[in-house]
């Protein structure tokens, strides 16, 4: 008589599959949510890199959340190779067309799944947000409201928004609103600025 039972887990209403187990430290194999929602084809990324020469040019990636409750569950990280803050605005006011399309991308390749996020334009685009440079910011005439966010980094640094794990650092955005994530020089010197957004849009299952 065999003591083993094999433990199922539920893929769909239909569908079951047996808990599998590492053969080394027979540890149960699991992924985390996120990196579930990388599987399934609703996480997302887009980056932006840019050149500033002065103190208090700005670097910045902007858009647009679906109002519905498929809410963007987001994690910023950015690079100054100068001293710098870095910002997330929430509801700001941006005048339209000015900036760049910015491409998002499915971080899983193979899905043709698109990202409810838009850009800032008279027609918003979905699957696009907008990046800035100092010139197309001033033109934006970018006033922020809501700050929700603001970290200071020293010439070289590399951070995270909030904190060492994503449970930490992570924003779930408001429906329906607009948001601005801004890098801003501290040093009259050259540098390089890189801000990167990773995210994935999931329904809250109540």
């Amino acid at each position: 008589m065999s003591f083993f039972k094999t433990i199922w887990g539920k893929i769909s209403d239909t569908v079951g599959r047996p808990v599998r187990i590492d053969a080394s430290t027979h540890a149960i194999e699991t992924i985390g949510y996120a990196h579930h929602e990388v599987h399934a084809g609703s996480a997302f990324t887009c980056h932006y890199n840019n050149s500033v020469t002065n103190i208090g040019e700005m670097t910045a990636i902007a858009f647009n959340t679906l109002d519905t409750t498929k809410w963007g569950h987001v994690v910023a990280q950015y690079f100054s190779s100068g001293a710098a803050y870095f910002a997330v605005y929430e509801n700001p006011s941006i005048d339209v067309d000015e900036g760049t399309q910015l491409t998002i991308y499915n971080r899983n390749r193979n899905s043709a799944t698109a990202s409810t996020m838009s850009s800032i334009e008279t027609a918003p685009v979905a699957n696009k947000a907008t990046s800035y440079n100092e010139t197309q910011a001033a033109g934006a005439n970018i006033t922020t409201t809501v700050e929700i966010e603001r970290r200071y980094i020293g010439a070289g640094d590399k951070k995270s928004v909030g904190g060492g794990a994503r449970g930490e650092e992570e924003f779930i955005l408001d429906q329906g609103n607009q948001y601005i994530f801004m890098l801003v020089s501290l040093t009259a010197d050259d540098a390089i600025h890189n801000i990167t957004l990773d995210w994935y849009e999931h329904t809250d299952k109540n």
